[in-house]
């Protein structure tokens, strides 16, 4: 069977900042669009986005600074997010299908045809970073890179860091990352210890071994 689908996937790739813009940016799409007008609850509108990018923007600013429950809250409002987002564009594609009128599914994201013969697979927790490394940036600026290697299913990127690694209430997690290189800014003359893991929709995996590096 053919069903029209909107494409999401640049959404998980966005850091939390543009996806607080997204997020805003769709509920304006959809505030005045038909197939949002008088729904039920179980139907996400344009106030739901709304609620959720100042609950995403107030986790994340938390996050920033070392709240591990605040970062794993930050997580859970991306899922939602991505969930409620999901939910909206395939509304629009229902409500399109009965009213016959395909412009209707227009909520700012193509489409494409998939063929479903089989349920989609069900998301696993993702591995471990098997290969992190660190770079010095410019001499002086305090600036250094961490380096992960690419696993099936990684989603995003957790990096913490700290001072005295055997202390685990002393770690702190970076801003959330979508690729594989993320720039981390220190004190001149300290060691600091690193960790990374992923996560997905099914969870955390596990930490990767720790490195350490002296900034100069």
């Amino acid at each position: 069977m053919l069903v029209p689908k909107h494409d999401l996937s640049s959404l998980t790739k966005l850091s939390d900042g543009d996806l607080i813009h997204e997020v805003r940016t769709f509920a304006g799409r959809i505030r005045g669009h038909a197939a949002f007008q008088d729904v039920g609850k179980h139907v996400p509108v344009a106030e739901t986005f709304d609620s959720l990018a100042d609950l995403l923007g107030q986790k994340s600013n938390a996050a920033k600074h070392g709240d591990k429950l605040m970062a794993e809250e930050r997580d859970n409002t991306r899922e939602e997010i991505f969930m409620k987002v999901t939910f909206a564009c395939q509304h629009s594609v229902m409500f399109a299908t009965y009213h016959k009128d395909p412009s209707l599914m227009d909520v700012g994201y193509d489409l494409s045809h998939r063929v479903y013969t089989t349920k989609p697979a069900t998301a696993s927790v993702p591995g471990q970073p098997t290969k992190v490394e660190l770079k010095p940036g410019p001499k002086g600026s305090g600036i250094y890179y961490v380096l992960v290697n690419k696993v099936a299913g990684m989603g995003s990127l957790e990096v913490q860091f700290t001072e005295t690694p055997n202390d685990e209430s002393s770690w702190k997690s970076a801003e959330r990352a979508y690729k594989c290189k993320v720039e981390m800014k220190g004190d001149l003359v300290k060691r600091y210890y690193i960790r990374a893991r992923y996560h997905n929709s099914a969870g955390y995996g596990p930490w990767s071994s720790v490195v350490d590096i002296v900034l100069s």
